[in-house]
């Protein structure tokens, strides 16, 4: 007998979430001594045709089996042969549909069997009903059309009816007729509605199975389907314990959302290392006729939902349940599956809403809106800048090795020329998030659904927020400009944060470990003033001795156009000091605040406002670096030279602080204690914006500060979901910690 090596087994045969397993391993050895194996189980030629090479293994005599019809199109070189032995098998041009030679492979007439898929592309099948939903007469006979959108011949399908509820075959046909599918139905004698589903299936060469479903809702005998509401009526029935709906409500309105969108919702985690991406696919918005009000819809199932934006939908609330959640007041139809869906209409026009953002009111909430003279803030990278080894795998970042599957849920931070903000979270599973094509760089109107979510891994991101359905809802001009002028910036690019480079212009931007002054990235050969320097107030060093307690160093944004995140040629500002030296200190008592510190003046500028931005993080991808600083951190500004400071606002949040978040890092023993990746570790760095007022004007001297807020600190939690916001700073604290800031940045208007 002889000892064999398996080099790799082959994926399962179906490629899509509809797919019916169709090859198999059959008695295939899996002990360390093989009598027969294949080294793949599953092999591509593409559709150009070739020649696929099958390694089999084998002490004995194996003969070669066709279990499919492969006639014509492939062919095998040998039907039988003896010992190990590479099989050839050729394939011919393939113009049609995708197809699969499925062969076996016996060895000693039966004693044992292993089975090869070799799969030529060709063209995918394709289905999909516009207007899945129909509703009809119950009093007389009908013939309800649907149309079709697929390259599949009708008259291929597979059809199956399944009824809902007690009355049954009613249904009296299905049959394709001019390009559409007719069902015939027999007159309702009864008075309930009858409700039937019509299932669409075709099973394609590679065994994959693609499938509709239509949906038919009949009249009873008085062609009556229930009492039609409005959407206020509805709002009203909605409780924050849920109303169970038992009785047959109807409500019309516009579907606004697209269930071929990846970024209709956020989707939770749902442990450390697993996302729930389901959510996202359960989740559609209605909006009222009038653009008035809206609806998030919550199916039980993805496979039920598959309302496409711009339908008219009639929908029966029969077994939903309403809910209603404040803080901004929004609502909810849950327990939603396809036999809610009473008739639908493709290609409805939806009402136009033009809003500020300072414009917007909880009745826009699950509306489709679209914000007018909105910018990026940060115009670098993509639309949403993260470290990808942590993000949900997909097309975009399939290059990289060993990632960790584990986060999704991003944001962009929005302003507008009033200084007023909003963020828009994009999902990690969109491809359009880093093209490589990067962001509009001018002002435009950006169309979405105004939501309201939570993203514990970003932190406060505001009452409200706004989802785009794909890239074209950011609809600013690619090559425009901001409209806001650019003061200072700190950016690490290009000058990447090189500490001592302009010694020479003033020996103040010499390297002096905590004491560096930074200077903006205006300053040059030939302008040897900056526009404002940048201080680190932190004086105390951390408790081994750091050789550049600050530095520039990686900006795990990875904000380069294209990249996948592991570039590090962008730079932050990176500060490596004791935790006490956020904090003033008498005794054992915080007195005050330490922070980052703007110095300028503006005695030569007028405007309206001026604009703080910037991204900020903690830790070193480490759960060593990311388990104590500073959790809130504020902004404040001063015009009589530091003797008092006013706070500002976020912009977006309207709160006095914003949540600093680590970046991801990885389970970690600590101390004897196990931590996995915790629901607050951020992707990236996070976007903030504050206003500065008018009055920071005509100065000789301002200063801005970005501080720690308060006293509480972070604390690692030993359970995966656990609140990390649960200490405060102590005089006997030793901790050190490392910050880093992507970007800081002053403009103004």
């Amino acid at each position: 007998m002889k000892s064999c090596k398996i080099l790799r087994y082959g994926a399962v045969c179906g490629l899509a979430a509809l797919a019916a397993v169709g090859c198999s391993v059959d008695d295939a050895e899996t002990i360390r001594v093989r009598e027969l194996t294949a080294a793949e189980h599953e092999l591509f030629v593409p559709a150009s045709g070739g020649t696929a090479q099958i390694q089999l293994y084998s002490n004995g005599r194996v003969r070669v089996e066709a279990l499919n019809d492969i006639g014509g199109w492939a062919s095998v070189d040998r039907s039988e042969f003896d010992g190990d032995r590479m099989v050839s098998v050729t394939f011919t041009e393939n113009d049609s549909f995708r197809r699969m030679a499925k062969l076996r492979f016996v060895l000693d007439g039966g004693t044992r069997a292993d089975t090869v898929c070799i799969k030529q592309y060709g063209v995918v099948p394709s289905l999909e009903c516009p207007a899945p939903y129909k509703a009809i007469r119950g009093s007389v006979e009908t013939f309800t059309q649907f149309e079709i959108d697929t390259n599949i011949p009708l008259g291929d399908f597979a059809v199956a009816t399944a009824y809902v509820g007690p009355t049954r075959d009613w249904i009296r046909s299905v049959q394709p007729e001019q390009g559409m599918l007719v069902v015939d139905t027999k007159p309702n004698p009864g008075d309930d509605v009858c409700k039937a589903v019509v299932n669409l299936s075709y099973v394609d060469g590679w065994e994959e199975t693609f499938s509709a479903n239509l949906y038919i809702t009949q009249a009873d005998k008085d062609d009556e389907f229930g009492r039609e509401v409005s959407f206020a009526d509805v709002r009203a029935l909605a409780t924050t314990e849920g109303t169970a709906v038992d009785e047959d409500i109807l409500i019309e309105g516009i579907v606004v959302s697209d269930f071929h969108s990846k970024n209709m919702e956020a989707n939770p985690s749902v442990s450390y290392d697993k996302v729930d991406v389901t959510v996202n696919d359960c989740t559609a918005y209605l909006e009222s006729p009038d653009g008035r009000y809206g609806f998030r819809l919550r199916f039980d199932t993805p496979e039920d939902n598959v309302l496409a934006r711009g339908t008219r939908l009639s929908l029966s609330l029969s077994g939903t349940v309403l809910t209603r959640e404040e803080n901004p007041e929004r609502y909810t139809i849950s327990s939603l599956v396809g036999e809610n869906m009473v008739e639908s209409a493709a290609g409805e026009a939806i009402p136009v809403k033009q809003r500020r953002i300072s414009e917007l009111t909880d009745d826009d909430v699950y509306t489709f809106v679209s914000l007018e003279n909105t910018e990026f803030l940060f115009k670098e990278g993509s639309y949403a800048n993260v470290y990808e080894n942590y993000s949900l795998s997909s097309d975009v970042n399939a290059s990289q090795t060993g990632n960790n599957n584990r986060m999704d849920g991003w944001a962009s931070l929005l302003m507008d020329d009033a200084g007023n903000s909003i963020y828009a979270p994009v999902n990690m599973l969109c491809l359009w998030r880093r093209s490589g094509q990067g962001v509009p760089q001018g002002t435009g109107t950006t169309h979405g659904i105004v939501v309201h979510n939570e993203l514990p891994r970003y932190g406060n991101v505001g009452r409200y927020q706004i989802r785009v359905l794909d890239e074209s809802g950011f609809g600013m001009e690619w090559a425009g400009e901001s409209a806001y002028t650019e003061f200072a910036e700190w950016d690490g690019n290009p000058h990447k944060y090189s500490f001592g480079t302009y010694a020479k212009f003033n020996s103040r931007y010499a390297y002096n470990r905590l004491e560096s002054i930074t200077p903006s990235d205006d300053i040059s050969s030939g302008k040897t003033v900056p526009n404002a320097e940048l201080f680190c107030e932190n004086h105390v060093e951390t408790t081994a001795a750091e050789a550049w307690p600050i530095a520039g160093t990686g900006n795990y944004n990875n904000p380069e156009v294209g990249s996948l995140g592991t570039s590090l040629t962008c730079k932050a500002y990176f500060v490596k000091a004791g935790v006490k030296g956020w904090y003033r200190w008498e005794g054992n008592e915080v007195v005050g605040y330490n922070g980052l510190r703007m110095e300028f003046s503006t005695a030569s500028l007028n405007g309206s406002h001026m604009l703080l931005g910037f991204s900020f993080a903690a830790g070193t991808i480490s759960a060593t670096t990311s388990k104590t600083y500073p959790a809130h951190w504020c902004v404040e500004y001063s015009v009589d030279g530091g003797q008092s400071y006013t706070l500002c606002p976020s912009a977006a949040t309207g709160a006095d602080y914003v949540h600093l978040r680590s970046l991801p890092w990885w389970d970690a023993s600590l101390a004897g204690n196990r931590y996995n990746t915790c629901s607050s570790a951020g992707i990236g760095l996070t976007d903030h914006l504050f206003r500065l007022p008018a009055e920071v004007f005509g100065r000789e001297r301002v200063m801005v500060r970005i501080r720690p807020y308060d006293k509480v600190m972070t604390v690692l939690p030993l359970v995966w979901n656990g609140d990390t916001e649960t200490a405060e700073i102590s005089a006997a604290t030793t901790y050190d910690n490392q910050l880093r800031w992507g970007v800081i940045t002053l403009r103004y208007r």
